[in-house]
């Protein structure tokens, strides 16, 4: 396995390797706290959990097939925006990473993208959130008819904070007396690509919801054929076509790509491509999510 260090701050705001990612990452320019989320929230590393320490803090809620729980303690998490629904692929969620790890947001909204591009660092509050699977997926959401489903706009506003800049100071008190000292919360500057094989003997669940590069494949096609198309040519799942992905260990991924997204009617190229996207899993299925059409680069 090997990693890509992205730096979020370099490059000119470009978030990208080559030219395979996307160049929509940079956060706006707010004159102060940016208009959106919670400013009110208190970055605090003694909240602060890993994406890891999450999934093993939870660990019996995101072994099960499908499950949830709700948070009830103070946890935080430091995290950078790595997916969202700008090429319409990622429908009513984000994709965030730390450096441990990766994990799908619901959220019950749309044309997220201009306030959560790729590269946006965020504080975000989990106590009174539900954790749990979807299809043994982890994911971040609300609970919905007893199970895990899309937190509302709201809700989501309500515990999320942008941060602008590298790191956040807070004025924490110490002491009964009210003395007070000052805190650096450092927000992770760097999104890591993950460039992978699906080897057979190879443990991924780390990988989910963090962004991965696949190089050297072919998609499953006769080079006429397009990616999602929606005139029954193709077998569709949830309005999504899902191409094998040749060239892999195992051939043991799919390309899964909605009929709505910007980039359905891409024809499939005949020869080798390198693929980006976030990484999930769906019941024994491990699935690639382009985020934009930048995503796929053919190889000369």
């Amino acid at each position: 396995m090997k990693r890509t260090i992205f730096f979020a701050v370099l490059l000119s705001g470009a978030f990208c390797l080559g030219a395979c990612m996307d160049s929509d990452w940079k956060a706006p320019d707010f004159d102060g706290n940016p208009p959106y989320g919670n400013n009110d929230m208190v970055p605090s590393n003694e909240t602060h959990i890993t994406i890891a320490g999450l999934k093993a803090k939870y660990a019996n809620v995101f072994s099960q097939k499908s499950g949830c729980k709700k948070v009830e303690e103070d946890l935080q998490l430091h995290v950078v925006v790595n997916g969202n629904d700008q090429g319409g692929n990622l429908y009513k969620q984000i994709s965030v990473q730390d450096e441990t790890g990766g994990i799908i947001i619901g959220i019950n909204g749309t044309d997220m993208f201009s306030k959560l591009p790729v590269g946006q660092r965020l504080v975000i509050n989990l106590k009174g959130l539900y954790v749990g699977t979807y299809g043994s997926m982890a994911q971040i959401g609300s609970l919905y008819n007893s199970g895990l489903g899309r937190m509302e706009q709201q809700e989501w506003l309500d515990n999320v904070r942008l941060i602008m800049g590298n790191s956040v100071e807070v004025e924490t008190t110490v002491n009964e007396d009210g003395e007070e000292k000052s805190e650096t919360i450092v927000i992770p500057m760097t999104a890591e690509v993950d460039t992978i094989t699906f080897a057979p003997t190879s443990n991924y669940n780390n990988l989910i919801g963090r962004i991965v590069k696949l190089e050297n494949v072919t998609i499953s096609g006769d080079g006429t054929q397009i990616l999602a198309p929606d005139d029954g040519s193709t077998r569709l799942t949830s309005n999504c076509a899902n191409r094998n992905i040749n060239g892999t260990a195992g051939n043991k991924a799919v390309l899964r790509t909605s009929t709505y997204s910007d980039f359905a009617a891409r024809k499939i190229p005949t020869g080798k491509v390198d693929i980006y996207g976030v990484c999930t899993y769906y019941n024994g299925t491990w699935q690639i999510l382009m985020r934009t059409n930048s995503d796929m680069v053919e190889k000369k």
